[in-house]
């Protein structure tokens, strides 16, 4: 399980690839308080192009999204669902 933390935390250096994650969060939180799974989903989807964006700068195969996408498993996945699911039981 750490070993998925790290690679987990690894997935996600780069300044750019940062700031990209970081509007994709501000609108998958945007879309909870709006309680859309649209924008959950937009906000999922930028995130990943930060993964995409920093492997075609780097050409690393460790910040590949298929790399990055095991880890993902365990921490941002379940917690994606459950977001998506809170939204669908709550409107």
């Amino acid at each position: 399980m750490t070993t998925y933390l790290k690679e987990f935390i690894e997935c996600h250096e780069g300044v750019l690839n940062r700031i990209i994650h970081i509007a994709g969060l501000g609108i998958i939180v945007w879309g909870i308080f709006e309680k859309s799974v649209s924008l959950v989903i937009l906000g999922a989807l930028i995130q990943e192009g930060g993964h995409f964006y920093q492997y075609w700068k780097t050409g690393d195969k460790k910040y590949s999204p298929w790399f990055c996408f095991k880890p993902q498993l365990f921490f941002a996945y379940p917690l994606f669902i459950l977001i998506i699911l809170y939204i669908i039981f709550t409107r």
